[in-house]
């Protein structure tokens, strides 16, 4: 059975609760946020490293009675939704432009929102 996800226009659909469908849609969500709450993509890349330290510390933590498995996959969640952010929209602290689609005003075919790749 498929589960369609709606997050911002962009539809993920993954069969039943398979954890990789689970995790994108996810890392989806959190990337939806994020640009929200820091639209201007400044400093990308110290965030992530951030994140990545965030994400190494809760793994070596984990034999810890105050750190659990959930803790593990938000931060796994984070890195990969700031290494997309990265992907997509460039780093100008070190001239990556990022990965537009070059479609200009492409659409999503099945919901006509933005652009899965490039949010435009």
């Amino acid at each position: 059975m498929n589960n369609p996800r709606n997050i911002g226009g962009v539809v993920i659909e993954y069969s039943g609760s398979h954890p990789r469908g689970k995790f994108l849609f996810d890392v989806a969500q959190e990337n939806k946020k994020a640009r929200e709450k820091f639209p201007g993509g400044k400093s990308l890349d110290t965030a992530l490293m951030e994140e990545v330290g965030e994400l190494a510390q809760a793994l070596l933590k984990i034999d810890e009675s105050n750190w659990s498995p959930e803790q593990v996959y938000q931060e796994a969640v984070q890195v990969a939704s700031m290494a997309m952010r990265i992907a997509v929209e460039g780093c100008p602290e070190h001239r990556y432009q990022g990965m537009k689609c070059g479609f200009a005003g492409c659409r999503q075919p099945a919901t006509g929102g933005p652009c899965a790749l490039c949010y435009e």
